[in-house]
């Protein structure tokens, strides 16, 4: 039998056709406007509006699983500990800026992160949003109690619900809109509510080379083919691309975000440990540590 339905997040949702309040009814959830009916798959609200890309979900779903297969080679190993040590720091951030409960999170592009178990045991409100459902086969395990599946470029959320929103190695998924999404966040957040997030930096120290001196389209291109001859088991999708830390953040002032602040991250990922030790020589730098890791990470405030 499927799990029920928690009532408090159908109070958050907005159909992700029209925008219009959703309702329950009979295990599933049905659009007060245009009538469009949505399932419900063990207590999970699957939103995804009309217009999903499938391609993309597919490939989405693909990359969600190689996220699960294990990393083998010691550079791997090393790898997934900084991955590890850079979420920490990340969520540290997060735990640095918050107000006590009851405020309300959702964590856009949530994947395989169980960090929401902490948030939840204190009082909370902790929404995970993810467009690949079986993410949540392990956030199940640690008893979430608010997951939704859906599709980033259309929000099933009701604006202004959102005391915060955190975004972590999301909008580079999404490199040729960043913009709108940025915009689409602004939206759901209630005035001076705060946005947390990280994504791989087009100007970190061992990136640079590719992603700003080479053209988008030959870096794409090279990055693919590498993969390829590499028979890469964790290869990222050709969409994705590593999003600027200076030209997210004028996007945000744009948007009319304020106090917008960049942090900085010890951990680097994606890298073997001989580069990691060159990245030791400069970290103590705090410029290097905010703007040249391979994550930047912000935080940013609605404008009330």
């Amino acid at each position: 039998m499927d799990n029920p339905i928690n009532r408090e997040l159908i109070s958050l949702l907005a159909c992700p056709n029209c925008g219009g309040d959703l309702l329950e009814a009979k295990n599933r959830l049905k659009c007060s406007l245009c009538y469009k009916e949505y399932e419900i798959t063990n207590g999970i609200p699957i939103l995804y509006p009309d217009n999903t890309d499938v391609g993309h979900l597919r490939e989405e779903e693909n990359l969600a699983g190689m996220m699960r297969q294990p990393r083998l080679s010691q550079k791997e190993q090393f790898s997934l500990s900084q991955w590890s040590a850079s979420k920490q720091e990340f969520w540290e951030m997060v735990r640095s800026n918050i107000e006590p409960p009851p405020k309300c999170f959702v964590n856009i592009g949530c994947g395989f992160d169980s960090y929401f178990v902490q948030f939840e045991e204190q009082a909370y409100i902790f929404v995970n949003f993810d467009i690949v459902y079986d993410v949540y086969a392990l956030t199940r395990e640690h008893g979430t109690k608010s997951c939704i599946a859906g599709d980033i470029s259309s929000l099933p959320f009701k604006r202004s619900s959102f005391d915060y929103i955190v975004s972590i190695d999301v909008i580079h998924h999404e490199s040729d809109k960043v913009f709108a999404l940025l915009e689409s966040f602004r939206n759901l957040l209630k005035p001076g509510g705060c946005l947390f997030l990280e994504d791989p930096n087009a100007w970190g120290m061992f990136q640079l080379a590719k992603s700003i001196i080479l053209p988008k389209p030959l870096y794409r291109f090279l990055r693919s083919a590498y993969h390829r001859l590499k028979r890469s088991a964790h290869r990222p999708a050709d969409y994705e691309f590593p999003t600027s830390v200076w030209s997210v953040r004028k996007m945000l002032r744009d948007l009319g975000f304020r106090n917008i602040r960049v942090y900085p991250n010890n951990a680097y990922p994606c890298i073997g440990e001989t580069s990691f030790q060159i990245y030791k020589l400069f970290k103590h730098i705090d410029w290097v540590r905010k703007y040249h890791n391979y994550h930047y990470m912000l935080s940013a405030e609605r404008a009330v």
